[in-house]
C-alpha cells in the first residue's frame, strides 16, 4: 500500500529464491571442498551462471559474492510480484 499511495513510490529486493538458491550453491561447493573461500576464486552456480568471490571493501578480511541486481517495484508491478 505505501508504494499505491506514493509514499514509497519504489523499493528494492533481491529474489529470495535466488538468494537461496545462490547461498545453497555456495555453502554445498565450500563444504565439499570443491571450492576455496578466496578472493579471485571463479564458480558455476547452476541456472544462476558464474561468480566470482570478491574482497569486501567494508571488512578487513571479509569476502563477498555479488548476487547481481535488485528489482525495483513501482506502481506499476508491486501489485503483479505480490501475487
Amino acid at each position: 500500500s505505501y508504494t499505491l499511495n506514493g509514499c514509497a513510490p519504489e523499493f528494492a529486493l533481491w529474489s529470495f529464491t535466488d538468494l537461496g538458491y545462490l547461498s545453497y550453491y555456495v555453502t554445498y561447493l565450500l563444504a565439499t571442498d570443491q571450492m576455496q573461500a578466496q578472493e579471485g576464486v571463479q564458480f558455476e552456480a547452476g541456472r544462476m551462471g558464474t561468480y566470482t568471490i570478491e574482497k569486501d571493501p567494508t571488512r578487513d578480511a571479509g569476502l563477498r559474492i555479488l548476487m547481481g541486481p535488485f528489482t525495483v517495484y513501482t506502481a506499476d508491478n508491486v501489485e503483479a510480484a505480490a501475487q
